[in-house]
């Protein structure tokens, strides 16, 4: 039998380490808000949230990755299996929207905190190549996932483009869903957006020959 006391301490310790880790990203695009990046230290900012220099790099390496709420904690090791264990079972169009909308439904960012960050990258643009250069990671690391479900080479073209264009279509319902109005699910948004691509694949329209071919 498990012992409550126990789960719930743990519940409480996740809760709180969420808390701080939240509190960090919030000062410090609040601070980057109102000083600019460059503006404001690493110092600075524990001091506001009250935590030590040691606690902020056990949540984030850097003051950036702070103001982006980066980090490598939170990989989905269970939603990784479960695409890999579908394959055989679901095709992989369908696996990869479940893995994404999935993905998306565990974002811990409220709407109010993703137009701050929008307004913060809005300020200092030079987040965007920090952004999309641990984005271009990350999307290389999910084409050899796809690959290694589809049993291809690490670099087949074919995986390359389902991590891209689910990457886009992915990102395409964040943006939706955290600037718009309370309404559809990220998941709804997803499945919108792939119903989008779909026609562009199979409407029928026949493909225009290059110049200078019949």
């Amino acid at each position: 039998m498990i012992n409550s006391a126990i789960t719930e301490d743990g519940g409480l310790r996740e809760r709180k380490r969420l808390l701080t880790r939240a509190a960090i990203c919030t000062t410090a695009r609040q601070l980057t808000t109102d000083k600019g990046l460059s503006g404001f230290t690493v110092e600075e900012l524990c001091e506001q949230v009250g935590v030590s220099r040691r606690t902020f790099f056990n949540y984030f390496p850097s003051k950036e990755d702070a103001v982006l709420g980066q980090s490598d904690d939170h990989r989905p090791d269970d939603l990784i299996e479960d695409f890999l264990a579908s394959a055989g079972t679901l095709p992989l169009l369908e696996a990869l929207v479940e893995f994404a909308a999935a993905a998306g439904g565990r974002l811990a960012i409220t709407r109010e905190e993703f137009a701050q960050l929008h307004a913060v990258i809005q300020r200092e643009p030079q987040l965007l190549v920090k952004l999309f250069g641990d984005s271009a990671v990350k999307q290389k690391e999910f084409a050899a996932l796809i690959a290694r479900r589809e049993n291809l080479a690490a670099d087949d073209p074919r995986a390359i483009m389902a991590a891209q264009l689910i990457g886009h279509l992915a990102w395409q319902s964040t943006h939706a869903f955290f600037l718009g109005e309370d309404g559809p699910t990220f998941r709804h948004l997803l499945e919108s957006h792939v119903d989008a691509a779909q026609y562009l694949f199979t409407s029928g329209a026949p493909r225009p020959s290059p110049e200078g071919t019949p």
